[in-house]
């Protein structure tokens, strides 16, 4: 994939929005490096690892109305390192802890006006 397919990108990672959904938005940071899992990384990329976590979740949770963010690695059929970022709206229970990913699909998805706004958000943080 070309860095045009990313919302943000630098020298060792990269972070994608999946179009819209049900959640105010749901994001994949990945790092440039193809490897399986945090074990395969140098310990400075798992140092940057951890701090880009912290990162992406503030940005995300600058988005108006989102209360919290569901951070997932799931590696079941792909060979590459993916960390999810799932916004859960203030309020919106049902879609607390593993209810997210469900939810995601069953939800109404965000308008794309509001999807747009929420890239920005996050791409300005």
């Amino acid at each position: 994939m070309s860095d045009d397919d990313y919302i943000w990108t630098d020298e060792h990672w990269r972070l994608k929005s999946l179009p819209p959904s049900g959640l105010p938005i749901v994001l994949i940071l990945e790092p440039r490096e193809h490897v399986d899992g945090p074990r395969d990384l140098s310990d400075n990329l798992l140092a940057e690892m951890g701090i880009m976590l912290a990162r992406v979740e503030r940005a995300v949770l600058g988005i108006d109305g989102v209360e919290r963010v569901h951070i997932l690695r799931y590696g079941e059929g792909s060979a590459h390192l993916h960390w999810w970022f799932m916004a859960r709206q203030t309020g919106l229970r049902q879609t607390a802890s593993g209810f997210a990913m469900i939810w995601d699909d069953v939800l109404p998805p965000t308008p794309t006006d509001v999807h747009h706004a929420n890239i920005t958000t996050i791409t300005t943080a």
